[in-house]
């Protein structure tokens, strides 16, 4: 109860926040209730599997939830894509007519704002990230949770763990873009 507690208010927190319009949708916290359901269904499937108790029920469980989550960030990232941000640097100081520019720049050199919200690296190679994102996260430990379905222990344990970690590691890139490919409002005062 504590963990779904914790996955819905931090999913409540990042989509609240209006400033950011990729967080601000209703994609944001079923998002994180089904990657949360997803990620713990294939390390349980591979907990259990792992010790010899596997269920062909949690193992289904798992793949479908995995394709779920799939689609779900496929549509997610569908739906941030379509996006047309109205804010611009007149509308984020309030001040209309005219164009609202810096006459001197804030600082001379990156700061922890650009560093932590700027992520002009990440957007450029998001493709590839989210076609790395798909492969480890979703595809792969499909796949082998397909495989470990029609395989008996302990070929369908060693597919089963090998699913977990490849799901792990295609998350930690999926949340990293997750806030990477967000466009934050500060950055407008950096002129980006």
């Amino acid at each position: 109860v504590g963990a779904v507690a914790t996955v819905c208010t931090t999913g409540m927190i990042y989509a609240s926040l209006k400033p950011i319009a990729q967080w601000h949708s209703r994609f944001t916290l079923p998002g994180y209730l089904i990657f949360s359901a997803m990620t713990g269904g294939v390390l349980f499937n591979a907990l259990l599997q792992g010790f010899g108790g596997g269920s062909r029920a949690v193992l289904a469980f798992a793949l479908v939830l995995t394709l779920l989550g799939w689609g779900w960030k496929l549509a997610t990232w569908r739906h941030n894509d379509e996006l047309e941000i109205p804010t611009t640097a007149n509308t984020a100081t309030g001040l209309a007519g005219g164009t609202v520019r810096s006459l001197e720049w804030p600082h001379t050199e990156e700061n922890y704002l650009l560093k932590e919200m700027g992520f002009r690296i990440a957007r450029k190679h998001s493709a590839k990230l989210r076609r790395i994102t798909q492969a480890l996260a979703f595809a792969l430990p499909a796949l082998l949770l397909a495989g470990a379905f029609v395989l008996t222990w302990p070929a369908a344990a060693v597919l089963s763990v090998i699913a977990a970690l490849l799901q792990l590691a295609g998350m930690l890139v999926e949340r990293w873009l997750f806030f990477a490919e967000a466009k934050h409002t500060v950055t407008l005062y950096y002129g980006r």
